[in-house]
């Protein structure tokens, strides 16, 4: 079955003062979507996976033949605190809603106009186009999960498992976004710290890499840390292969931060950080290094408290000039910035 989803969209011509004094009713394509098939709509362009909203649930309610979700389906589309506790607590996906409302039985092209657009997902590139040209390496966690406190149906992430299932030689429909705000240093001398726990360590591994391959042109490298966490030290990712790197002497110094491990002591990366804080100060402060850090919003947030009270301790600071220091080496946009932070969101 296919259905022609350049979706008609309602043109009003006025012939002012037409012989006949009417309005011509005309029908012009809308490029929201192409022509394809339901199923390609329903799996490629379509966000069927976030819960609906308040408007659609409305438009539900208008349908449903049952008088028990016709009630409940107005609640949740006026009523926001209701809506919130439901969004929040079942998180339901489009065929969740329509089980959850059997009476409710929408026409197709309705539905297919009312629906939000899939949202591409963003992931790092995790490789160096000077070590592998004409590659894109990607370090992607697959996510699994199940909502109400994991009493739920099971959820899946909706770019994470298309990747994770499709056939290897398939096609895939990518593009590459630029992030001129982090990248390494010009200066190839110049230290750099990195922090990334978890999938975390996608940029980093391209950033190695790239040292790794400036290492074989025989240029002259500056020191190079990583800052790693994981929950166990089986979850440690591309151990073998930042061993070969701290043997070759692109990294100098790996860091392990261990959040799940049996019988050792719970530590995050900004733990390890504050161990090596006098280095960690003369790296950024007196020899000019780069900071870089990769991962959720909450870490990041922890690691730069970290780093400002590191800064502070080591080079006097007050309050006001440790704020006003740490503004200055982010804040440039003529020159690569001293902290760099990369927030990824995926699923």
């Amino acid at each position: 079955m296919y259905l022609n989803s350049r979706f008609l969209e309602r043109s009003i011509t006025v012939r002012e003062f037409s012989e006949l004094g009417s309005v011509i009713k005309s029908w012009k394509p809308h490029e929201r979507l192409p022509s394809c098939s339901v199923r390609q709509l329903f799996t490629r362009f379509l966000d069927i996976t976030t819960p609906p909203t308040p408007n659609l649930l409305q438009h539900f309610a208008s349908i449903a033949t049952d008088e028990d979700d016709q009630q409940k389906l107005n609640l949740l589309a006026t009523d926001s605190a209701a809506y919130e506790d439901w969004r929040h607590w079942r998180f339901p996906h489009l065929l969740e809603v329509l089980e959850e409302f059997p009476s409710v039985t929408p026409h197709a092209p309705l539905l297919i106009s009312q629906l939000s657009i899939l949202q591409p997902r963003f992931y790092s590139i995790s490789s160096s186009p000077a070590l592998h040209p004409n590659e894109i390496h990607l370090t992607v966690a697959v996510v699994v999960y199940r909502t109400e406190d994991g009493e739920g149906p099971m959820h899946y992430g909706v770019c994470s498992n298309y990747l994770q299932n499709i056939s290897v030689d398939e096609e895939v429909y990518v593009f590459v976004r630029s992030a001129p705000n982090f990248h390494l240093p010009s200066d190839p001398i110049k230290p750099v710290i990195l922090v990334g726990p978890g999938t975390g360590i996608a940029p980093f591994r391209s950033f190695w890499q790239q040292r790794y391959y400036q290492l074989k042109q025989r240029q002259q490298l500056g020191k190079m840390w990583l800052f790693f966490g994981c929950r166990t030290k089986d979850m440690d990712l591309y151990k073998d292969e930042k061993a070969e790197m701290l043997k070759d002497g692109v990294l100098d110094r790996v860091f392990l931060a261990l959040s799940r491990e049996p019988d050792i002591p719970k530590t995050y990366v900004q733990n390890l950080a504050l161990k090596e804080a006098l280095e960690i100060y003369k790296f950024l402060v007196l020899e000019k290094g780069h900071f870089y850090v990769c991962g959720d919003c909450t870490m990041a947030e922890h690691v730069y408290q970290t780093l400002k009270a590191i800064i502070q301790k080591y080079g006097g600071m007050s309050d006001n000039q440790v704020e006003s220091y740490m503004s200055s080496m982010t804040s440039s946009t003529q020159r690569s910035d001293c902290i760099q932070t990369n927030t990824l969101a995926r699923s």
